[in-house]
C-alpha cells in the first residue's frame, strides 16, 4: 500500500521527505491535542518538546525554503485518542502541492485512495461496515452546509437553529456553549455518521471556525477552501488550500492555544518561525491520510486495532 502511495507521487514529480517527531512548538489545531514529553541534554538540563500531532510546521518550513512539492509518510501522536478508529500513535501520508489549491488536492486524494486499493485488493472496490464502496466512482460532493440540512435539518451558520436540533436530541446543555462547540456537538451526532455511508463523499467548503491553517474563500470568506473524504462514515483524507497569511494564523494558533491552556495543557507556544515561513508558502494545498484506517478500508476491518501493531494504551500487554 505504502509502495503504490509513493509510486503515485513520484511519478507527479513529488519529493519525499522526512522531518522530526519531537518539536520545540505544537501543532495547534481545534480538538486535537498534542502530547509534552522532558528530555535532558548532556548536562543533565530538561527541556519540553510535543510530539507532533501531524508534521505540518516543519513540511510547510521545507516548502518555503523552495522544496517544491513534497509528501511523507511517518508516525504521529495525539493525546485521548483512543477509540475503534483512533490510536495514540498512528501512520500519516501528508503531502503539499506548489502552486494549486483545494480542488487539485481533492483530485490527488482520490487517486491516492484509489492507487492504495487497488495495490491490496486487485480491484477499485472496498468493503466496510458490510458494505462496498467503489473508488471509481461516482462519488458525491456536498458542501458541509448541505450536509447539515440534509442530516440534522438545519443550517451549518445558525446557532439558534443548531442548538434547537441539540434540544430535539436531548442535548439542551449546550446552551452556553459557543458555536464551534455547539457545531461539533450537532457534527459528531448527526452529520458525520452519515458522510459517505452510501457512496464515496467529498465534503468541503467548511466554516470559517473550523479550521487553523486553512484559507477562506475569496468571495465568500465565511467559508474556508476546506475538504474531508468519507467512505462507509469512515474519514480518510482532510485537506484544503493554505493560509499564508502570518497574521491570521497567529490569531487562530493563539485562539487554539488559549483554548489547550483552559483544559490544562499550558506552555502551547505559537511557534513564530513557522509565523515567519508561512508568508513565504505562496499558491499550495496539502492532505492528510490516515494510513491505518486506509488500511482498514483495504482490509475491511471494523476496528483500527485489527491492522496495528498490537499495543493498544489502556489494554493489557
Amino acid at each position: 500500500m505504502e509502495n503504490a502511495v509513493r509510486a503515485y507521487f513520484n511519478g507527479e514529480g513529488f519529493v519525499e521527505v522526512t522531518t522530526p517527531a519531537a518539536l520545540m512548538f505544537p501543532n495547534l489545531d481545534p480538538n486535537i491535542k498534542p502530547i509534552r514529553l522532558s528530555a535532558k541534554d548532556l548536562s543533565g538540563t530538561s527541556s519540553d518538546y510535543w510530539l507532533h500531532t501531524s508534521p505540518e510546521l516543519s513540511m510547510k518550513k521545507l516548502i518555503a525554503a523552495g522544496s517544491g512539492s513534497i509528501f511523507q509518510i511517518c508516525p504521529v501522536f495525539r493525546d485521548e485518542e483512543v477509540t475503534p478508529v483512533h490510536n495514540m500513535e498512528f501512520s500519516m501520508l501528508e503531502w503539499y502541492r506548489v502552486e494549486t489549491d483545494y480542488n487539485t488536492a481533492i483530485k490527488d486524494s482520490v487517486n491516492v485512495l484509489l492507487a492504495a486499493i487497488r495495490a491490496v485488493t486487485g480491484t477499485s472496490v472496498a468493503t466496510t461496515g458490510g458494505s462496498e464502496f467503489d473508488l471509481e466512482g461516482p462519488w458525491e460532493e456536498i458542501t458541509m452546509n448541505e450536509a447539515f440540512k440534509r442530516f440534522a435539518g438545519v443550517d451549518a451558520f445558525n446557532r439558534e437553529d443548531m442548538l434547537d436540533a441539540l434540544g430535539a436530541k436531548g442535548k439542551r446543555e449546550a446552551l452556553n456553549a459557543d458555536l464551534e462547540e455547539i457545531f461539533f456537538r450537532l457534527y459528531v451526532q448527526s452529520v458525520e455518521p452519515e458522510l459517505g455511508r452510501y457512496r464515496p463523499t467529498v465534503v468541503k467548503e467548511f466554516p470559517s471556525f473550523l479550521g487553523t491553517m486553512a484559507k477562506p474563500k475569496i468571495d465568500e470568506p465565511e467559508l474556508l477552501e476546506r475538504f474531508e473524504i468519507f467512505i462507509g462514515s469512515l474519514e480518510l483524507a482532510n485537506g484544503f488550500s493554505e493560509l499564508t497569511d502570518p497574521d491570521e494564523l497567529e490569531r487562530r494558533m493563539k485562539k487554539v492555544s488559549l483554548a489547550l491552556a483552559r483544559d490544562g495543557l499550558s506552555g502551547a507556544r505559537v511557534d513564530r518561525e513557522f509565523l515567519e515561513a508561512s508568508s513565504r508558502l505562496g499558491r499550495c494545498a496539502g492532505v492528510s491520510v490516515g494510513m491505518d484506517r486506509l488500511a482498514m478500508l483495504a482490509m475491511g476491518a471494523d476496528t483500527i486495532s485489527e491492522v496495528i501493531f498490537p499495543f493498544r494504551v489502556g489494554e493489557d500487554r
